[in-house]
């Protein structure tokens, strides 16, 4: 039995998505679409965003009447409402919805990962190898080694996630990372003393170049579930990828250097690799001994810098929501201002989202306490129950949202 495939979706079904828990007027389907730029972190509290809302509402209520004509909707005073025929067409968008959940949630297993990890660690070694040999290039050599070898430990991975012999992965994983550390260190250094100078073809860079883009998203894709799921031989691999990104770079400048008869750059870059490796098998060693006997290891001090960049651009588009607020009088209290962000934060009236499991943001209430606070330590606000905008929150809002208030 063949597959059914994703079919792509228009306005029409989004619309007929965002009417699915009931009537909406137009102003509520228009939220419906705005919902996913505030779970971006995008908060529409400008004049000129504003301004798109009513653009939008104007389109939304021209694809309302095409499909009351097409039987999908009906309208009941100010309110529409799907009829059978139309909540037939939303259940295709949100089934399929369903369906993507279910995708991601087996693509964020720690499994996959290791599977994932396993194709592209050997992928890349059978093209970095035969390039490191036909080119004679040590820094290239090396990297495609490590890489062999990252294969079998995703090998290790999966199967120590299967049988739940995680730790004693994890204590194998750094001891082939100082085998190769090691192993590097002293091809390198054999180069000081027997130069050769590499063969530099096209092939060469595209080993180099190509494996840095590809191993900057295994990182990141092996560092974000790792964190998620606990996984410390997860992280310990992202930590190798991020080593293959700064290494492919310094490959390609060896190879440059090559290229222009300083062939011993190369030689330095062989260097390089190998302390890379050796520091993170050393840092690792460390974090293993320093939690043992420990059944929960402290993930604490691995950070992802990527999420908590992302994470502080949306607290900040927050904080100035917020300050909008209260600065246009919309929201004049405490209460009213938490029960203000509490909605904008709040995707569980997006069935879109909810089918797929993004309706539930864990730091909501967090989000909220650190804006509130922040807000008053750097003196945008003042008072206790009833709030006012100081001079300094003005020239924030101006300085930052780029919109000349009226006061």
């Amino acid at each position: 039995m063949a597959k059914r495939k994703f079919r792509e979706y228009g306005q029409s079904w989004e619309i007929a998505a965002a009417l699915w828990d009931g009537p909406r007027t137009i102003s509520e389907i228009v939220d419906h679409f705005h919902s996913y730029a505030r779970l971006l972190g995008f908060f529409g509290v400008t004049g000129r965003m504003e301004r798109r809302h009513q653009k939008m509402a104007k389109r939304i209520e021209e694809a309302l009447e095409e499909l009351i004509e097409q039987g999908w909707v009906v309208q009941e005073g100010e309110r529409y409402s799907l009829t059978h025929l139309g909540r037939g067409e939303a259940e295709k968008v949100l089934s399929d919805m369903r369906r993507t959940r279910r995708l991601l949630q087996k693509f964020i297993q720690p499994q996959t990962v290791s599977k994932v990890g396993l194709a592209v660690h050997w992928g890349l070694a059978a093209l970095k190898l035969p390039a490191a040999l036909l080119s004679g290039s040590v820094g290239l050599l090396n990297d495609g080694l490590d890489t062999l070898l990252d294969g079998f430990s995703s090998l290790l991975v999966y199967f120590g996630i299967r049988l739940n012999k995680e730790r004693a992965v994890n204590v194998v994983l750094v001891l082939l990372m100082l085998g190769t550390g090691g192993f590097t260190f002293y091809e390198a250094v054999r180069r000081f003393f027997f130069p050769f100078k590499p063969e530099i073809d096209w092939l060469t860079f595209l080993a180099a170049i190509v494996s840095a883009l590809i191993c900057a998203l295994l990182w990141a894709y092996q560092r974000y579930v790792g964190l998620r799921s606990g996984t410390l031989a997860l992280i310990t691999q992202s930590v190798d990828s991020r080593n293959h990104v700064i290494v492919a770079g310094g490959v390609t400048a060896g190879l440059i250097a090559s290229l222009l008869n300083f062939a011993l750059l190369d030689t330095l870059v062989g260097l390089v690799v190998a302390v890379f490796i050796l520091k993170s098998a050393v840092e690792l060693t460390i974090e293993l001994v320093r939690t043992k006997g420990q059944e929960e290891v402290n993930l604490s001090r691995c950070k992802f810098g990527l999420i908590e960049r992302y994470d502080q651009f949306r607290q900040a588009r927050l904080c100035n929501w917020m300050l909008y607020l209260i600065q246009k009088q919309i929201a004049r209290t405490r209460s009213e201002l938490f029960a203000q962000a509490r909605q904008v934060l709040d995707f569980t009236r997006n069935p879109v989202l909810r089918e797929l499991g993004f309706d539930k943001q864990p730091k909501t209430e967090e989000m909220i306490n650190q804006c509130m606070t922040e807000l008053f330590q750097r003196g945008w606000i003042t008072g206790e129950e009833q709030l006012h905008i100081t001079e300094s929150g003005r020239k924030h809002l101006r300085r930052h949202i780029l919109v000349k208030w009226e006061d």
